[in-house]
């Protein structure tokens, strides 16, 4: 497989194309990487005692995995989850290399780097703000000699240069192996170390998402007051310890926000890679307020025990998150008016599908000729994998081709001319909402928030679908 950027990075496909291939072509197994994905970064959160403590981890695996933003993005069928979850370990292993490191450490953060960089190209972001962390420690490193910034140089100096070549190696041979399919493309080698950034760097002028620098603010401050909150109780425990590790984790969660406010594209599915250091951030700060109140047994509000007004707050918060996600992640997932659904697939489209799939098999037609204009053809052709007869051709106005069965046609130029014996309908193929932000006031906001009303209109790309009378049932 040669590495295009335009579909991200090549790992993803090698991990889904197998799942694809033995468990079938549907939304479910297409969406199971993302999901085991974030399963299994809760799952490492929860385990993380030694690093967040002994109440903050479970308390931020539960604020992860309630989180409408991750329980959003890890339920599509994207590449966010998984770079997440690689992002995770990364955040956590550079920790440990930063208070006791191994050999393995650095052997291990170079590996997850090679992962990441064959996931997504957000690596360079995450990259980019490690970057300015590292040159951060190394400065204060060398003008406070007794600091812990020149502790970390003296343990890292005392480990020698065999581990840093054993993860170049090993940095080398993932990024190799994967880039390279196998080492059976050679220039995949090149293509991966270059390509991604060009793209990249290509598409800032292009603005895709077209939302202000502000956007991913807006998403949090819908979206995620708990965790938020967590992890700014975090971020001033960590400043008052003056942890080298926590300022590792703020300055990831600080820096992500800059850095994605600033680059050109905006999605909501990329507001998931700050929330990764953030959640870390709230454990820690989940933690300090353990130790602070809840450890007072003794101390009572109102009759009850302060550690019980912690945990039923806490629980309180939570169950509310939970229920702000259930909307945009289980239920409504293709409702535009939710700040986290980007340009979704309208809920006109699987009815539909299964009615042409049942009309198929019944004989009622053979062929069925899709109209590529505008983006047309997707995502018909993910639904129509299985389906026989499919042609896709940019058509133009006038009279439909003869020798098809059925039409899916662009509805942009208005209802096409219907061929005799032919009926049509029209349908909403993707949904959005782009709000204005120029001309919102403070009621809208809150109207929105309480009811999901949007202050401006939501936005539609429609088609038209053209069958011979009687062959839909």
């Amino acid at each position: 497989m040669k590495y295009d950027p335009v579909y991200h990075g090549p790992l993803r496909f090698y991990l889904e194309g197998p799942v694809l291939h033995l468990l079938g072509q549907s939304a479910g197994w297409a969406r199971l990487v993302a999901a085991l994905s974030g399963v299994a970064a809760t799952a490492i959160i929860a385990c993380s005692r030694r690093t967040l403590g002994r109440v903050g981890a479970p308390m931020a695996a539960l604020v992860f995995v309630c989180s409408p933003t991750v329980l959003t993005v890890t339920r599509t069928g994207r590449e966010d989850s998984l770079t997440a979850l690689v992002s995770l370990g990364l955040l956590l292993v550079v920790g440990y290399i930063l208070t006791h490191p191994q050999p393995r450490h650095i052997v291990g953060a170079l590996v997850l780097l090679a992962l990441s960089w064959s996931i997504k190209e957000t690596t360079f972001l995450f990259g980019f703000v490690a970057a300015w962390f590292f040159l951060a420690a190394a400065l204060v490193a060398w003008r406070v000699p007794a600091g812990r910034c020149r502790a970390v140089v003296r343990r890292l100096g005392e480990m020698g240069r065999v581990p840093w070549m054993w993860g170049a190696t090993a940095f080398l041979a993932v990024f190799m192996l994967v880039f390279t399919s196998g080492f059976r493309y050679p220039r995949g080698l090149q293509s991966g170390l270059v390509d991604g950034v060009k793209y990249w760097w290509s598409q800032q002028p292009v603005g895709r998402g077209g939302q202000p620098w502000f956007f991913y603010l807006t998403i949090y401050g819908a979206y995620e007051l708990l965790l938020l909150g967590l992890a700014a109780v975090g971020l001033v425990v960590v400043v008052r310890r003056r942890s080298v590790v926590g300022a590792w984790w703020a300055t990831m969660c600080l820096g992500q926000i800059v850095v994605y406010a600033w680059a050109a594209e905006k999605f909501a599915w990329l507001a998931l890679h700050p929330l990764v250091p953030a959640v870390l951030l709230a454990g820690v700060g989940a933690q300090a307020l353990w130790d602070r109140y809840g450890a007072l047994a003794r101390v009572t509000v109102a009759g009850v025990r302060t550690r019980h007004v912690l945990a039923g707050g806490f629980a309180v918060l939570l169950a509310l998150t939970a229920f702000v996600a259930v909307r945009p992640a289980i239920t409504h997932g293709a409702d535009p008016r939710e700040l986290l659904v980007t340009v979704q697939t309208s809920t006109d489209v699987p009815p539909l599908v299964e009615r042409l799939r049942a009309a198929q098999r019944a004989g009622a037609f053979n062929s069925i000729l899709v109209d590529s204009r505008g983006g047309g053809s997707w995502p018909w052709v993910w639904y129509f994998n299985e389906f026989s007869g499919i042609a896709y051709l940019e058509l133009a106005n006038g009279p439909l081709p003869e020798g098809y069965d059925a039409f899916i046609v662009d509805g942009t130029e208005g209802r096409p001319v219907v061929p005799a014996g032919y009926v049509v309908q029209r349908l909403s193929l993707r949904r959005w909402w782009v709000p204005d932000y120029d001309h919102v006031g403070v009621a809208d906001v809150f109207r929105w928030f309480f009811t999901r009303d949007t202050w401006n209109p939501t936005g539609s790309y429609d088609q038209y679908l053209v069958t011979r009378e009687g062959a839909l049932p």
